[in-house]
């Protein structure tokens, strides 16, 4: 399979989860905080991290009935796929979520946000990969004291190298409680958005040369394509900077002063994000407009060397015409005199040739023949 085939079967996924985002998974009318199960989710896979600054625990996919609150220390748990719902209720149950909160969690279509329900800060955002077109995935946080239980719909996020600095001690992740872990694994969503902004930075520069050089139905429909994504990456970093204003202001009471003036890092990666992805949305909407404008301009060169050819051919056509008229010279001399003279087609021929040199002298003299 070529590249061009895997990139359009990749543009064809994305098209199918921006046209169907919302995919309820309780019917109309259902009771609120409702979860049920999704046939496609992925199965659920726990890992349990539990530190302090002279130790560090990691457990892979722990019992469930070993999951519980800890008293000393920081504790982190990371469930991995939706498929489980008696597991994902029993993380509920165990660290006190509301139902409201575990159903959305479970309903991955929500809008990026942060609010406090029932004492517990919850935070959810929308995480990417680095390829172009994205794929986007629900992370759903939820800080309960030293507890920090997160969500995730799949295997594969950008949370390796804050796992890597809980094991090897790196920084002051481990001397700092549940809050600035929340903030490190925020910082680190956000900033996936980065390397993939960068790499739409180089598509929009190889669209505009292949605007520039010769713009085909296939350029344009890049062009489309791309403005799509990046109108849904604009939607999002929208709601992304919004949940980061609102986390800094309305939730200081979970968060340590520390912690908070961090997390107004978050809000400037978030507005940074939401600006490049305005700005690389404005280039897509200029260079669908220089397509249009440089197809319309070969348009017009088509149609001018149409219209200098008819125009060379009219007066050659008219002499044509007036010689094929066939009066007869015998019934008057002054019909078609010329057609007994001996070079009178010679003549005609001459006179078509030098009336389409002269047109074409006076083309060329205005800049008509030039491009």
């Amino acid at each position: 399979m070529s590249n061009g085939q895997k990139k359009s079967r990749r543009h064809a996924k994305f098209r199918q989860k921006l046209y169907r985002p919302f995919k309820r998974r309780s019917g109309v009318g259902a009771a609120p905080g409702s979860v049920h199960h999704d046939s496609e989710a992925s199965p659920s896979r726990v890992r349990r991290f539990v530190y302090s600054e002279k130790s560090f625990q990691e457990f892979d996919d722990p019992a469930a009935k070993k999951l519980a609150d800890v008293k000393d220390g920081v504790q982190w748990i990371d469930v991995v796929g939706l498929g489980d719902i008696e597991l994902l209720h029993h993380v509920g149950e165990v660290f006190q979520i509301h139902p409201l909160t575990l159903e959305d969690i479970v309903h991955t279509h929500q809008r990026p946000k942060a609010e406090i329900v029932a004492d517990r800060l919850v935070v959810m955002l929308r995480s990417t990969d680095h390829q172009t077109p994205p794929t986007f995935e629900q992370i759903s946080l939820i800080l309960c004291g030293r507890t920090l239980v997160t969500f995730q719909e799949r295997e594969g996020d950008s949370f390796d190298h804050v796992r890597r600095r809980l094991r090897d001690s790196l920084g002051s992740l481990r001397q700092s409680g549940a809050d600035f872990l929340m903030y490190c694994l925020v910082d680190a969503t956000l900033d996936a958005y980065f390397p993939m902004l960068e790499e739409y930075g180089r598509v929009l520069e190889q669209l505009e040369d292949n605007v520039s050089l010769r713009a085909t139905s296939e350029t344009n429909l890049q062009i489309r394509e791309t403005k799509r994504e990046l109108s849904e990456i604009r939607k999002i970093s929208y709601a992304h900077r919004e949940a980061m204003n609102r986390l800094v202001q309305d939730a200081s009471g979970q968060l340590s002063s520390t912690t908070q003036l961090f997390f107004r890092d978050c809000v400037d990666h978030a507005t940074q994000i939401l600006e490049v992805s305005e700005s690389f949305r404005e280039v897509v909407t200029d260079l669908r407009d220089l397509y249009f404008t440089q197809l319309s301009q070969r348009t017009n060169d088509v149609m001018r060397v149409l219209t200098i050819i008819s125009t060379i051919f009219i007066p050659m056509s008219f002499v044509a015409g007036v010689y094929g008229m066939n009066f007869n010279h015998d019934t008057s001399p002054w019909n078609m005199p010329e057609t007994e003279w001996r070079y009178g087609y010679p003549f005609s021929l001459m006179l078509m040739a030098s009336m389409a040199i002269a047109m074409m002298l006076l083309f060329w003299t205005r800049g008509w023949l030039r491009r």
